[in-house]
């Protein structure tokens, strides 16, 4: 006798017998849930669902395999209750205390105001660089190639762009102490 696997009643009938109710509460116990976890109710909706799932997904014939179904239901139910006790826990942690984000400040102009205040130090920067420094601004720092690109380009040693690099680096803090 074959048995209609999407027929939802079926599966649930099936698991209304003491054995399975044994087996899924078994299988909870086995992803260490237990009455007194946080979750319990929530876990178990969802070894319920993954029995319906199971049901559905069991490829053999039922009646006559009803052990194996038992065992691959068993396991089923233990890993996704596991994997959804997971899940909640990153959820749980990247979540954002509400008591700390009343403090934090939303200052929508905060970021405007950071990159005008960049682009004048940068084209403050620009006109006081000597052509070497000025290679280093456009290469190194804002298309961001490496030393040795710059190196093979313009035909320098890598101590050159060094030495390019730290004078522009300290005009770079002259300018933005003048600026504050």
């Amino acid at each position: 006798m074959r048995t209609d696997r999407l027929d939802n009643q079926c599966a649930f009938d099936l698991l209304a017998h003491p054995e399975h109710q044994r087996l899924l509460y078994g299988a909870l116990k086995a992803a260490h849930v237990t009455r007194y976890h946080p979750q319990f109710d929530d876990c178990v909706m969802v070894a319920h669902l993954t029995w319906l799932s199971a049901y559905q997904n069991f490829a053999r014939p039922l009646p006559e395999n009803l052990a194996d179904f038992r065992k691959y239901a068993f396991r089923r139910i233990k890993w996704r209750t596991v994997d959804y006790l997971r899940k909640q826990t990153l959820r749980q942690r990247d979540q954002l205390d509400l008591e700390y984000g009343l403090n934090v400040p939303i200052d929508p102009m905060q970021a405007q105001e950071t990159h005008w205040q960049l682009h004048d130090l940068l084209t403050s920067l620009l006109t006081v660089c000597r052509p070497g420094e000025r290679i280093v601004l456009t290469e190194l720092f804002l298309e961001e190639q490496s030393v040795a690109d710059i190196m093979r380009l313009h035909g320098v040693s890598r101590r050159t762009v060094y030495n390019w690099r730290t004078s522009l680096l300290k005009k770079a803090h002259r300018l933005y102490a003048r600026q504050r």
